[in-house]
């Protein structure tokens, strides 16, 4: 790819909706206050019900060519399917993915954009991929938490293959990206948990992951979100054991995942790389208790001693069986 030094490059921002109206207007007004002014909004109504798609075009008959709705007739496709479309059909060099309840603060764009064209100067062909934190706050955007990741616990160091390939910590809704990842990653495979997580894992593969220290959205949570943010605490452990079944199925998700990333990318891994990703893909077929010593061999692990004891746990008793229950406890990246 040859990179574009031109001063104030565009920034395509792919927005996917589904039944969004009650806060899309906040969302879409604040793209439209960034300091960043070089931009336009692709978006994909993933069939919605309600006035979304009404919104979405009163901002484009104001905005030709800066809001632009995707024509799409296949329907529901699910937010991983919806944004695969987006990256598949977008043609900047600087990629962000976009929440539709979710307020941008003033300065995220211009600054994310300062970091990764920075980071770019040096690794001008390589996959690159910034995000930052978060404010965590109620339906009405009043904060709950100044920081999402101590809010969840999370560690932005661990980003190598082995961390992220049981514990996503890059939140999509913060991330830039360039067109190298984007060229690389794409389509992404229906095998993905997420979109998100899946770009997370081929930046960590071939790219250059990068964190921001700086809350660059206001996370809204309300009680329509198909996932939302629940703190690190006793009452979210609790919530979680109630929920064990869809663990299990996030597993064995994270398993398939694993599994396409080889499949699609293998030959091409580097040999200790492709030994993490073809080990995790494949624990499920071990025996039980070689399960325990793979996972803290290889240090496939994530955050905090509850967590990883859990989540162990449920490893070593699960079965060998390739079946995946439904999973919903996602973030609401496209409801």
């Amino acid at each position: 790819m040859n990179v574009k030094r031109d001063r104030s490059p565009v920034v395509e921002i792919l927005l996917s909706t589904y039944n969004g109206e009650k806060y899309l207007k906040e969302q879409i007004d604040s793209l439209f206050a960034q300091t960043h002014k070089e931009w336009r909004l692709i978006v994909r109504d993933d069939g919605s019900t309600d006035s979304t798609v009404e919104v979405v075009k009163g901002y484009q008959s104001l905005h030709p060519g800066k809001v632009i709705l995707v024509e799409d007739t296949e329907g529901r496709l699910g937010p991983t399917g919806s944004f695969s479309r987006l990256l598949e059909n977008s043609t900047a060099d600087y990629l962000m993915f976009c929440d539709q309840d979710d307020v941008w603060l003033p300065e995220k764009m211009e600054t994310t954009l300062a970091r990764l064209r920075t980071l770019e100067s040096g690794f001008e062909t390589m996959p690159l991929l910034v995000h930052t934190d978060l404010k965590v706050t109620d339906e009405g955007l009043n904060v709950i938490a100044d920081s999402f990741l101590k809010y969840q616990n999370l560690d932005p160091g661990r980003k190598d293959l082995n961390n992220l390939l049981v514990f996503n910590n890059v939140t999509g809704c913060t991330v830039m990206m360039n067109r190298a990842l984007k060229d690389l990653a794409t389509p992404i495979p229906a095998e993905a948990v997420i979109h998100d997580w899946w770009m997370a894992l081929v930046a960590s593969a071939f790219g250059i992951i990068e964190y921001m220290n700086v809350p660059t959205v206001l996370y809204r949570q309300h009680a329509e979100n198909v996932v939302g943010s629940t703190g690190y605490s006793i009452r979210y452990f609790a919530s979680r054991l109630k929920t064990i079944g869809s663990t299990a199925g996030l597993i064995r998700r994270m398993v398939r995942q694993a599994s396409a990333l080889d499949d699609l990318y293998g030959e091409r891994l580097s040999r200790e790389k492709r030994l993490t990703v073809r080990t995790f893909s494949t624990l499920l077929k071990r025996r039980r208790p070689g399960r325990l010593y793979t996972l803290y061999r290889y240090k496939f692990r994530g955050t905090g001693f509850f967590w990883n004891l859990g989540v162990f746990t449920l490893w070593l008793f699960m079965s060998g069986e390739d079946g995946v229950r439904t999973y919903g406890t996602f973030k609401k990246d496209n409801a």
